[in-house]
């Protein structure tokens, strides 16, 4: 067996047994995520794939865990975690998406439920991120951004 064969085997049983452990690997908002090319073939760990749209200022790493929740982690070049969005018939752990600023956002939820004429949606404005949440027939879905980090060319209308 090949070396290349062998690497993609130990991948894919890798991936196997994360999505089976009924958990997703997520670096938090304002944290960064390791950047290695899969393709080199120069590494036994396994790398997130990094999607790059048109624009090319635009790059995310995308996962869709067990429960069909898909959460998309928007990169820098230099791997900063600036964005991450979710969306799914479940919430994921918001907990672990935001890291530090999680607090911020619980807090900021529960005013923001308060005054609200709607059980729907909210909006956080923290001190440096935003968070927009709605629910609909079972579908949450959800982005929060660190807008001082965002890469030129891309607006917060790109996070989805």
């Amino acid at each position: 067996m090949s070396h290349l064969h062998k690497l993609i085997s130990h991948r894919a049983a890798t991936a196997i047994l994360l999505a089976t452990a009924g958990g997703s690997v997520h670096a938090q908002l304002g944290s960064t995520i390791g950047t290695a090319a899969v393709s080199s073939g120069t590494s036994d760990q396994l790398a997130p794939v990094i999607h790059q749209a048109d624009n090319s200022a635009l790059r995310w790493a995308e996962t869709i865990d067990a429960n069909q929740i898909r959460v998309r982690q928007y990169v820098s070049a230099n791997g900063l975690v600036y964005a991450v969005s979710w969306d799914g018939p479940a919430m994921p752990d918001v907990s672990v998406l935001l890291g530090t600023r999680f607090d911020v956002y619980r807090q900021g939820a529960s005013a923001a439920l308060e005054n609200a004429n709607s059980l729907r949606s909210s909006h956080v404005d923290g001190s440096d991120f935003v968070t927009e949440t709605s629910v609909r027939l079972r579908e949450f879905s959800g982005r929060a951004w660190l807008p001082e980090a965002l890469p030129a060319g891309v607006t917060t209308a790109d996070i989805e």
